[in-house]
């Protein structure tokens, strides 16, 4: 299927937004854009090595995630590209429900001022942006 304008765009945007995550994730030891649910599983697991294991592989999955999508656009359709996209369409709707639903109410601090509302509304929405891109670009339409 021929890929618009747009959806190679959005291709770029979401590989150069994996590789950065990634890189940063094993620089930081955070995972990335992912810590939130990196955060959330330490909390499950006892162990230290346990979460740092998952980091490192949260770390080189977007890495090689950014690296298959910014090689698809050179060649044919990869299908591993689209088996690592869905498992971080999961794992990004997770980090929704963590760090948009779950943290701020149990904090209460959406509604102090109209501040933090809006702070609230621009985290959300560059997340569910996130979420739209992955989904578009795993499904190769525009």
């Amino acid at each position: 299927m021929k890929r618009g304008l747009g959806l190679i765009i959005l291709q770029v945007a979401v590989a150069l937004f994996l590789l950065a995550s990634g890189v940063t994730g094993l620089l930081n030891s955070s995972a990335g854009d992912l810590e939130p649910v990196v955060r959330f599983l330490n909390g499950l697991f006892e162990s230290r090595s346990i979460v740092t294991i998952m980091i490192v592989v949260l770390s080189v999955f977007e890495i090689i995630a950014g690296f298959f999508l910014l090689t698809e656009l050179f060649t044919t359709d990869l299908r591993i590209t689209d088996m690592i996209l869905f498992i971080f369409i999961i794992l990004w709707i997770a980090n929704i429900v963590l760090v948009d639903f779950i943290a701020p109410i149990g904090g209460g601090t959406i509604f102090r001022n109209v501040s933090s509302v809006l702070r609230y509304m621009s985290t959300l929405s560059s997340h569910l942006m996130v979420l739209g891109a992955l989904i578009l670009v795993s499904r190769k339409f525009a």
